[in-house]
């Protein structure tokens, strides 16, 4: 065989062998199948893949990479995540999974807020950056934030290494700007402040000259100290605030200023506001420094005009008595200047006559007031000698039973010694109280004698010499009276005793009776506030009824009671129920009876409201109760219940009433009101308390009180009973000394 047969030969069988290789093999696998086999090699560890969302898909690592990639490419170097996964169609904790790893190992990609952002896309923006630096001559980075959606630090971190190649310009962390801008901001700021010939505010010229706020103190500053313009900035660097004035306006200013004070000896601060200096104590401080001057609230004096203003009121001092200063000193003085002066003129006169200042702006010589308080005593001898013939007045300040009286005409308010006496056996009886009011004058007739004494007597002096008289003169004119009596100047005290001949014994006090009256109103509408958080009517009732015959019936009591002795009646049982209180209310003298009646019928058919109303009316007309609304009050009273039942608890061994005064507590701690309860009503408290304690705390007052209430049955059919031991009844009464550890939620 030659060899060019062998070499045909073996380009045959290769054609065969190439033939063989491209004929389609008759067995194929199913796609079924294909799944199956790569679900097992995924589950054997032996490949990684990822699929789609819909299953339809198997994707590799490096796959999934390049496409991140190429979405990255496409959409110029910016993609959010979300929508990376949604073009991908790939589970979002895979994306989010790769993405990290990419961004990571790639030092060109940053992921910020959820989007993946290039190197390409910064250099872009960057290039976009500088054509509007270009265009406007200053950019902010405030403004890039609202452009480009991404956060303040991101833009600053992509601006500063590119200030200089990509952006042309300069950068100070907030603002991008140009050097032909900032000169053309400082030659206009230049322009306008050497123009001004008055004050000017900043935020004026940033408006109408569209100066930037951002660097407008920047260049003032460095036109100020190359003295470029001349002035001062007032109000502080802030564009709203800041005014600029002229060193032409403030020479302009000192002139006018020292001219005034000149030829014034006085000049006041509202007058340098009106010719534009803001802070005007400590510009005229520093203008006058130096000089003799006394600095005021709103004004300013020279010395020598204090001088002498001095001399023209001790002129009018000798002549009248007395000096309204607001008539002698500047008119364009404040209330509280002209006070002050006022002091220091009186400090001046000590040396030579002592004063006294009255409604802040009056200087009166003592002198004066001497005067006055003569004529006052001679009246006092007169009277005096009428009021010790009166057998009334005699015993009442033998007994020491006797008041200053009002200065109204009305009834007294003031209060009465009460007396005490005690017994062999050591008993106490307080006696009824028969108090005498003796007034020397009342304060019509002051003012009547005022004007008569004092010619031409301006209003708010009137008033102040009036406090200044009236209640000291009543209350010497009482002294002269005991003194007298003191001295045996009136009749023997036998002849002023009662008819029956005997004393009456001493009672409360009208400030007393008030005093309770006041406390009681202020404890009764908190006690009605509290009741109406129950939702339940029968149980408001039941406490609109026990507070109706507790609380209200008892100070109804007291102010009848008080009333019944200033009337001289006799009352014979301390105690008052609703029988001998209805007696003794028909011995009263109208319009008391009259107004006693009324209360006396609402405490039998009306709510507590209706009930508390009445109450407050009488003690207003009966008592002069003068009743205004004090919150400070409120809290005071609540705290004062709150602390009065804590130490009723620790001092109470009783089950049954620990149980009570704990559910008080409770109920305070939960509400922050205060409730005036029955014993029978401890079921419903505790209900009440019931969402806000916590379930240990309420299953354990409820066992104390099922053990209470079988101690107190069984006992009654002499059973057999739980006892109540010493540590349980201490284990409840902590439960109400530390309510944050029992109480859901404390208010307290």
């Amino acid at each position: 065989m030659s060899s060019t047969a062998t070499w045909e030969e073996i380009k045959r069988l290769a054609a065969d062998f190439q033939r063989v290789q491209l004929v389609e093999s008759s067995y194929k696998l199913s796609e079924r199948n294909c799944i199956e086999i790569i679900n097992k090699l995924v589950e054997l560890g032996m490949i990684n893949l990822y699929h789609s969302i819909d299953g339809k898909e198997f994707i590799t690592h490096k796959h999934l990479e390049k496409e991140i990639y190429d979405e990255i490419y496409v959409h110029e170097g910016r993609i959010n995540i979300v929508e990376l996964q949604k073009l991908l169609n790939v589970d979002i904790s895979h994306i989010e999974s790769k993405v990290s790893e990419v961004v990571k190992n790639d030092p060109d990609l940053n992921l910020i807020l959820g989007q993946i952002i290039s190197k390409d896309y910064m250099n872009k923006i960057s290039e976009e950056i500088n054509e509007l630096l270009n265009e406007r001559g200053s950019v902010s980075i405030s403004e890039l934030t609202n452009i480009y959606n991404l956060p303040t630090d991101y833009l600053q971190q992509i601006i500063k290494p590119r200030v200089g190649t990509i952006i042309k310009g300069n950068f100070d962390g907030n603002i991008l700007y140009t050097l032909n801008y900032v000169n053309t901001q400082k030659a206009l700021l230049s322009g306008l402040l050497e123009a001004s010939i008055k004050p000017i505010r900043f935020a004026q010229l940033t408006k109408e000259f569209n100066l930037d706020s951002g660097m407008i103190f920047d260049i003032f500053d460095e036109l100020i100290s190359s003295g470029q313009i001349k002035g001062s900035l007032y109000g502080g660097r802030q564009v709203a605030t800041a005014v600029f004035v002229p060193q032409i306006f403030i020479k302009a200013q000192e002139q006018y200023v020292l001219s005034f004070f000149k030829q014034n000896g006085y000049i006041d601060y509202s007058t340098l506001k009106k010719i534009g200096i803001t802070e005007p104590d400590s510009y005229i401080r520093s203008l006058l420094s130096g000089q003799d001057v006394r600095y005021l609230n709103s004004s300013c004096l020279a010395n020598y005009f204090i001088d002498q203003t001095e001399q023209e009121i001790e002129e009018i001092l000798n002549k009248n008595g007395y000096c309204d200063l607001t008539q002698t000193l500047p008119s364009i003085l404040s209330s509280k200047d002209v006070g002050m002066l006022t002091v220091t003129f009186q400090e001046k006169f000590k040396q030579n006559f002592e004063t006294i200042v009255m409604a802040e702006t009056y200087l009166l010589s003592k002198n004066f007031m001497d005067k006055i308080k003569t004529k006052f005593y001679d009246q006092m001898e007169e009277k005096s000698k009428d009021d010790l013939t009166k057998p009334n007045y005699v015993l009442a300040i033998k007994s020491e039973n006797v008041v200053v009286g009002s200065f109204d005409g009305k009834s007294t308010s003031g209060s009465t010694k009460s007396a005490k006496s005690k017994s062999k056996k050591g008993a106490q009886v307080e006696s009824e109280n028969l108090a005498v009011e003796i007034t020397f004058i009342d304060k019509t007739n002051l003012i009547k004698e005022l004007k008569s004494l004092v010619e031409d007597i301006n209003d708010d002096l009137l008033d102040s010499l009036v406090e200044q008289f009236l209640k000291p003169l009543n209350s010497q004119y009482l002294d002269l009276l005991k003194s007298k009596v003191e001295k045996g100047l009136v009749a023997s005290s036998k002849d002023n005793l009662p008819e029956n001949g005997k004393h009456v014994s001493k009672k409360l006090t009208i400030k007393d009776v008030q005093e309770k009256a006041r406390l009681f109103l202020v404890q009764g509408r908190l006690f009605e506030k509290a009741l109406k958080l129950f939702t339940d009517a029968k149980v408001q009732e039941t406490l609109n009824k026990h507070l109706v015959k507790t609380s209200c019936s008892e100070i109804t009591n007291e102010m009848l009671k008080f009333i019944a002795t200033e009337q001289m009646l006799q009352i014979n049982d301390e105690n008052l129920n609703p029988d001998s209180r209805s007696k003794l209310i028909q011995k009263l003298k109208d319009p008391f009876k009259h107004k006693f009646t009324e209360l006396n019928q609402a405490l039998a058919n009306k709510s507590c409201s209706e009930v508390i109303d009445l109450i407050e009316k009488v003690a207003i007309e009966a008592l002069e109760l003068s009743i205004k609304k004090d919150q400070k009050r409120e809290k005071e009273v609540l705290l004062q219940l709150r602390e009065s039942t804590k130490e009723s608890l620790n001092e109470e061994k009783d089950p049954a009433t620990v149980l009570h005064l704990v559910c008080l507590l409770l109920f305070y701690f939960s509400t922050n009101q205060f409730l005036n309860a029955p014993g029978r009503c401890v079921p419903n408290i505790l209900e009440f308390l019931r969402t806000n304690l916590i379930d240990e705390t309420y299953t354990k007052l409820i066992y104390f009180q099922n053990v209470i209430i079988e101690n107190v049955t069984k006992g009654k059919a002499n059973e057999e009973s739980n006892v109540i031991t010493d540590e349980l009844v201490n284990e409840v009464k902590t439960i109400a000394m530390r309510p944050k550890e029992h109480l859901k939620e404390t208010k307290n």
